[in-house]
């Protein structure tokens, strides 16, 4: 029994040590509740050794989309929401996570599964963009390049797909995408689209029912006066060398691309499906 002391020490020393490694590639989800108290907050943050700040993109989204639409829909989102048949549950739209020094995060692991920690936070604030992060070398290759078209809104997957997740990414090693984009990702809740569809006379509001899989909206609208009030632009123009990361998931945020002069498209983005 003596002999085998050493053998069981080092056995525990292992697991302590993968447990170590396990628990410190999760975000502490109970750092962010702040912000669902009080969403026009600040918090700090880290995971593993890597610190951040933390703040809501779009605080009060409910309220904002319930004021901008107010004419179509005088008796509000939940009526609205009713109408359509397209649930709402965004109030808080858009987490941005800023790390202090450049992080390597554990996004997803090699079967395509996103991390437990990120979908928490997905599930919680819709999009969720890390900036002055990558992807952990094991997976960052893991992905395909592309370009959406300008302010066609849509998701990637359709509802019977097991990888509801879309991860975007500015890869800092890349030598095309470490410096800054000239086209922006915009996101939007899915009821935005319908209420936008309305607003433009292009549906019929007595028959329009659930989310199409894309939209063509906005173009006749100054967009710089919607960002941050009922959309959310991820402009990926932070300076040369800086990574860039942004999840939603397809089943409740729509997203386009936008050229700032409306005809200029920037390099193909990564992108990646999980699930």
């Amino acid at each position: 029994m003596k002999k085998a002391a050493p053998s069981n020490v080092k056995q525990v020393k292992f697991l302590n040590a993968v447990a170590e490694k396990y628990f410190s590639s999760e975000f502490d989800i109970a750092e962010f509740e702040p912000l669902k108290r009080d969403p026009t907050a600040e918090i700090r943050g880290a995971i593993a050794s890597a610190s951040f700040t933390a703040r809501i993109a779009i605080p009060n989204y409910d309220q904002r989309i319930e004021h901008h639409y107010r004419a179509i829909a005088p008796r509000g989102l939940a009526k609205a929401c009713a109408d359509a048949d397209i649930p709402f549950g965004l109030a808080r739209f858009g987490l941005v996570l800023h790390f202090a020094e450049p992080a390597e995060l554990p996004i997803h692991v090699d079967d395509m599964a996103l991390n437990c920690s990120v979908r928490a936070l997905v599930d919680s604030f819709g999009p969720v963009i890390f900036r002055n992060a990558y992807i952990d070398g094991g997976v960052r290759e893991r992905f395909h390049r592309n370009i959406f078209p300008h302010l066609r809104f849509h998701v990637d997957r359709g509802p019977g797909m097991p990888n509801q997740y879309s991860c975007f990414t500015r890869d800092p090693f890349d030598a095309e995408q470490r410096g800054p984009r000239a086209t922006s990702t915009l996101f939007i809740a899915n009821i935005v689209a319908w209420l936008e569809m309305v607003r433009a006379g292009a549906c019929d509001p007595g028959a329009e029912r659930g989310v199409r899989a894309s939209y063509d909206l906005f173009h006749d609208a100054d967009m710089a006066a919607l960002f941050g009030d009922i959309v959310l632009d991820q402009p990926w123009n932070a300076p040369d060398g800086i990574g860039e990361i942004a999840v939603i998931d397809n089943r409740t945020v729509q997203h386009a691309s936008y050229h700032k002069d409306g005809r200029t498209p920037g390099y193909r983005i990564g992108a990646r499906y999980l699930g």
